[in-house]
């Protein structure tokens, strides 16, 4: 595979990689080359559409509705589950970067430090002002349980920064590997933006409370992952250093099928 030889896959690497089709309507990414285990890269089935004759429109449902594929919003579903090979090599270069980081390990190393972070500090409490003597049970279960509950949020917060700062960089290793990827890149963020967009108008007030307006993910009170707007926007710019404009996607613009081929 030509993305693998531009990512510059160790053989070893290569050997321990596997991908599968994934039940998810995003890519997904699981281990990493860091460990024996190697890593997994599941691809959702619209990755092997070409065109919008391929896509299985009989397979796919919102939830337990069926898909009005005549409306407007199924249409544009439709055209926005097709990708080009660009966009194609662009998602399987970001995942393979994701494999190449210590992300599990950190992962690991945070949720341990916070475990042990969230016992000494209860520990200490407790000796420095005598709470097992002084409380009764009832309110030492409740200042244990604020102590917990703190170093929890705190985990919770350096783990959605430290993800948002794996999107971003791998979003940017991808882009840099050639223009082809970067324009890839932004095609592929347009078209999930549709994509949830559609989704939003297919599923009435579950999708409203699901996807903004735009296309973004609603996340009430975490961030854990870089908005879907701001990743293209990022890709945009990465493009403009190779001195092309690429199109952004506004609701009232149609898909575009974009399958040239290209070196990649």
């Amino acid at each position: 595979m030509q993305v693998l030889y531009r990512v510059n896959l160790k053989v070893d690497d290569e050997a321990r990689l596997e991908f599968i089709t994934s039940s998810s309507q995003d890519p997904v990414h699981r281990g990493s080359f860091q460990l024996r285990t190697g890593a997994v890269i599941g691809l959702p089935a619209s990755f092997y559409y070409h065109t919008v004759d391929d896509v299985e429109c009989s397979s796919i449902s919102v939830g337990q509705d069926s898909i009005d594929w005549n409306s407007a919003a199924g249409k544009e579903l439709r055209h926005a589950l097709v990708l080009s090979d660009k966009a194609k090599a662009f998602v399987i270069a970001r995942e393979i970067s994701y494999m190449k980081s210590f992300g599990v390990h950190v992962d690991t190393g945070l949720l341990t430090f916070c475990l042990l972070s969230a016992f000494v500090t209860g520990a200490v409490l407790n000796r420095k002002f005598l709470l097992t003597l002084r409380l009764k049970r009832w309110a030492r279960f409740s200042v244990f349980s604020f102590i917990g509950t703190a170093w929890m949020f705190i985990s919770i917060a350096v783990h959605d920064a430290i993800h948002c700062w794996y999107d971003n960089r791998v979003d940017k290793y991808a882009a840099k590997l050639r223009k082809a990827y970067a324009e890839g890149g932004v095609e592929y963020y347009n078209a999930v933006l549709r994509r949830n967009c559609a989704l939003r108008t297919l599923l009435g007030s579950r999708g409203k409370k699901a996807y903004t307006y735009f296309g973004n993910v609603v996340s009430v009170w975490r961030n854990p992952s870089v908005q879907l707007t701001s990743r293209r926007d990022n890709l945009l710019k990465y493009l403009a250093e190779y001195g092309q404009e690429a199109e952004v996607w506004p609701p009232d613009v149609d898909n575009k099928e974009a399958n040239t081929e290209v070196s990649l």
